[in-house]
Order: structure tokens, then sequence, then C-alpha cells
């Protein structure tokens, strides 16, 4: 591409703006008053605004050549063998991430102004709402991992603030708290990890990791150590099974708080492992250990969400089964396809929470068959038309799975989702009814593989290609994904009319509560915050509680008619 704009700086120069926007915007102190409440969500809109503005600015930019990426200052650390750069990436992957982020921030500051209109405290929540999306945008466009690992730190205590939104209410308190457990061990592994990778890369940009990884022999056990650890942290980061608990319960924040969490920050586990492919696909067992652990969340969070009754519950648990499919995407080496993941995931979840008060209203509004549970046969025959559909979709992109076993991956993944839309559409009666579904199933099935593709092409020169070398472990990783897809779909399917009800009950009960995983952090964390968050005290038998108070009212009684007694002798 010829250099139209001759400052190669410039595209870094609007990223840079986005974050420092908000950031500066948040600056001001604000008191509870309607005049600080309606300057603080003017500025704070406005500064979304311009984030925005200076992305959409940056992708312009990029595309007419100005693409040198951006380098602030150095700041020497007293110690090491490295420095910490205030740089700015400047690629693809950066470019589509802050635009992103930048117009789900905006989103949630427009919804939140009549959200939030009449509280007493909306200036100290636009506020906390600037600080967490600008810290959280540095994330994004950061240029090397010890700014990301800086941003994401402070991400976490901003965004802790706003989850402890409503004081009075214990269970926020207490979710805010558990969540932190998960964060800060998460923060470690990260601070760890670039200590390791600054010692023996000497540098802590992306681009000199990805250097050092390509033209490394065999990987140093420094950075081995450094990709597990890199591993620990997006399982931790990203809510897997079992440290999910915290996910689901910090829903008594106010909803922009909690569209913000699943559509945005909750994501930085995945962007790490991104920015990093080129090192994690030197340690495969690492990248295939995240996959197994996001294959069991996939798992258990799509069964779980099936019986869960609140709206924002139900949000939730797909938020962590998408987030497991995510990490299934990553551990097989499909790098593309998780962005494409990620960003179609993100968009969807931050309108799902902004209207999750409309959901009752659209499930009035259930067509008819939408509720019937499929037959075996539509079963299988939506299971069979699935792979075909998929199957001949890589055929027609000339591409052969038996010799390229990624490709086996992703032919699995889009014939599950092709499936669930065919199992949906034979439920109907009418043929008519279900020859389109089958016309939506393959045009979706074609559309991704289409965006795969143009995904591969625009941005694995960002990230890395696919897995060096394929093992025995890689193919079993596969097949068992193919099997748990396949169980997991009779379940929500034909199961559940075959499955004994007695079988069906005790399921439902111990998956509504989430296999209880979540008691031992509970018990862990009463341990230290019980106090803080106003916990009370175990309540007395209600039938001792009565009995005692019937006792009181008479000891009342008697002692009032004594006196009325006493008053008549008198007279």
């Amino acid at each position: 591409m010829n250099t139209i704009i001759s400052i190669p700086w410039l595209t870094g120069t609007f990223l840079a703006l986005m974050p420092a926007g908000l950031l500066v915007a948040a600056l001001p102190a604000v008191r509870a008053t309607r005049h600080s409440a309606l300057g603080t969500r003017y500025r704070v809109r406005w500064a979304a605004i311009g984030a925005l503005l200076a992305a959409l600015a940056g992708d312009i930019s990029f595309f007419l050549g100005a693409q040198g990426g951006l380098e602030i200052a150095m700041l020497p650390l007293p110690g090491l063998s490295f420095d910490l750069p205030f740089s700015i990436t400047v690629n693809g992957l950066t470019l589509v991430l802050a635009t992103l982020v930048s117009f789900v921030i905006l989103m949630i500051a427009q919804y939140s102004v009549e959200y939030l209109d009449g509280d007493p405290h909306q200036a100290r929540f636009f506020r906390l709402l600037a600080f967490t999306g600008g810290f959280f945008l540095l994330v994004v466009v950061s240029g090397n991992i010890g700014l990301f690992t800086l941003g994401i730190i402070a991400t976490g205590f901003s965004l802790h603030k706003l989850l402890k939104f409503y004081s009075e209410r214990p269970k926020a308190i207490m979710a805010a708290h558990k969540k932190s457990i998960f964060s800060r061990t998460a923060d470690l592994f990260l601070v760890a990890a670039t200590v390791l990778i600054g010692q023996q890369v000497g540098s802590l940009q992306f681009s000199a990791i990805r250097h050092f990884a390509e033209q490394a022999g065999n990987m140093p056990s420094v950075l081995q150590l450094a990709a597990w650890l890199i591993v620990g942290a997006v399982i931790l980061k990203s809510a897997h099974f079992p440290f999910q608990g915290w996910l689901i319960q910090v829903m008594e924040a106010p909803t922009p708080v909690s569209a913000l969490m699943h559509a945005g920050v909750v994501y930085s586990g995945a962007i790490i492992a991104l920015r990093t492919s080129p090192l994690l696909v030197r340690v495969p067992d690492a990248l295939l250990f995240l996959g197994l652990v996001g294959l069991a969340t996939v798992v258990i969070a799509s069964l779980v969400m099936t019986t869960q009754t609140a709206v924002k519950s139900m949000l939730a648990w797909s938020t962590t089964a998408q987030l497991g499919f995510m990490s299934l995407e990553l551990g097989l080496g499909l790098f593309p396809l998780a962005l494409l993941h990620l960003i179609g995931h993100s968009l969807y979840k931050a309108h799902a929470f902004l209207s999750s008060g409309s959901v009752t209203d659209q499930l009035r509004q259930v067509p008819p068959g939408g509720k019937k549970i499929p037959s075996m046969t539509s079963w299988l025959a939506a299971i069979i038309f699935g792979l075909v559909i998929s199957g001949g979709g890589a055929w027609a992109f000339a591409e052969n799975p038996l010799r390229d076993p990624t490709w086996i991956a992703l032919v699995v993944i889009v014939a599950v989702a092709v499936s669930q839309i065919l199992v949906k559409g034979f439920q109907f009666d009418a043929l008519p009814d279900r020859f389109v579904a089958l016309l939506v199933a393959a045009s979706m099935g074609f559309t991704y593989l289409i965006l795969h593709t143009l995904f591969v092409w625009g941005f694995t020169s960002d990230m890395t290609r696919s897995m060096v070398s394929v093992s025995t472990l890689y193919l079993w990783l596969v097949g068992l994904a193919a099997v748990s897809f396949l169980i997991l779909s009779w379940l929500q399917g034909p199961g559940r009319a075959l499955l004994p009800q007695k079988l069906q009950l005790v399921l439902f009960t111990h998956l509504y509560n989430g296999l209880y995983a979540d008691v031992w952090v509970e018990q862990f964390s009463h341990r230290f915050w019980s106090e803080r968050v106003g916990v009370e005290l175990p309540r007395k038998n209600l039938a001792v509680e009565s009995l005692q108070s019937i006792a009181r009212n008479q000891d009342v009684i008697g002692r009032n008619q004594d006196v009325i007694g006493h008053s008549g002798g008198v007279q």
C-alpha cells in the first residue's frame, strides 16, 4: 500500500488520545448534587464520543498509510534488565478492538443517562465509568505486556468500585470481593509473566516477543513458565469453571456495569492470549490445557444456563459459556476465529444487557413450535445437515480438513452452530418453514466461513498462524469437543424427553446451583469480609420467636389490666 499520509505516528496519536480523553474527563472531583451530575455525565459522554471519533480517525489514517507505532516514553525499572515503554501498537488487531470498545463504552454512557437519571450518586457513577473505560482502552491499545498489565490492574480497581456502587446491598459487596480474589491472582500471574519475559527477551514489546518466539529454536524454560502463567491469567480473568461464581453474582450492580463487564472487560483474558499468541503456540501443552478448561466451561455453563429463571443470571451463564468457547478456539490455535467470536459476542452481549428489560415481552412472542422438544429423528437430521453444510463449505474454500487438522476443528465448530439453527427450525411442522430454516443455516454457515477467511487474511500477521505442529493430544481435544457438543445438543434437545424424570430433577437441582463449585469461594470470602458487608447473624427459630412474642404481649396485657384494676379500685 502506498503511503498517502507522511506522518507515520499519526494513527498511534489518535489511539493514545482515546484513553487520555476519558481519563481526563474523570479527573475532576464530583459531589452528590444535580449540577455536578449534569456536568459529569455531559463531560463523560463527550469524552466517549471523542474516543469513538479518534478510533475512526485512526482507522482512516491507518488505511491511508500511517502505520507506524508510537513510543511516548521509556520508564527505567531499577534492578531489572529491561525498561517499561509507554508505547502504542498500531496494527489491524489494535484498531478493530479499539473501535469495538469505544463504541460499546459510548452506548453504555448514553444508556446510563436515563438509567441513572435522578440517582443522587450518578456523578460518581459516570466518573467511575470514565476511569474504567479509559483504563480498559489503555489495555486495548498498549504496545507491550507491561503497559497491558498496568492497565488491567487499574481497570480492575476502578471496576471494583463500580461493582460496589450500591453499598447498601450486601450481595453486591460480597460479589465484588469475590471477584477481587481471582482478579488479583490473575494480576500477579501477569506481573510474574511480564518480569520473566522481560528478563529473557530484554524487551516487553509484543513485537519483540513475537520475533523472539519465531526465531528461537528450543523455547527457554523461563518463557514456557511465562506462557503457563498467561494461560492461568486467561482462565481466571475469563471466569472459567470453577472460578465463575463472581461473574454470576455481580448482577446486583447497575445494568450498565453488567454490560461493561460482559461486553468488554471480561475479554481481557482473550485479548492477552491473542497478543501473545506467537509465544503460546510454542508451548502447545499450555494452549491445549486452556482449550480443555474452555471445553469443560462450555458444557457446564450451557447446561446451567438452561435452568436459570432470572434473565440476568441466564445472560451471565451465557457469557461464561461463550468465554469457554473462545478459550477452546484459542486452545485449538484458531486465533482469527476467536477474534471474530469476541467481536460478535461483545456486540450481542452489550445489546442483550441493555435491552434485558424487554426480554419478558420477547418471551411472550415465541413462535408456534418454538417450545416443542425436538424428536430424535429431527435432531439427527439437524446434526447430519450441519456437518454436510460445514464440510461442504470447507470444500468450497478449497480446503481439505483431512490434511489440515485445524480445519477439522473449524468444521466441528461451524457444524455445531449450524445444527443448533436446524434443531430449532425443524421443530416447525410446515415443510416450507423447515426449508427456510435449512437455507438460513446454510447461509449462516457460509457467512461464518467467509468471515473467518477474511479475518485470517486481515489479522494473521498481527497474531500468528495456527499451531506449529499438530499432536495426538490436539486431535484428542478436537474429538472430545465433537463428542461433548453432541451430548450437549442431545441433552438440550430430545434428551429432555428421553431422560427419566427423577434423573432430570436431580440434574436440574444440581445444575441450578452451579454444581456448588462456588461454595468454597463463598466460605473463604466470608472469613475475611463478612463484617464489612453487613452479613447478619443467623435468626432464631421462627417458632421460638413467635412464642416469645406471644409471651411478651401477654405480659404487656397483664400489666395493663393491673393498672386498669388499680385505677378502678381508687375510683
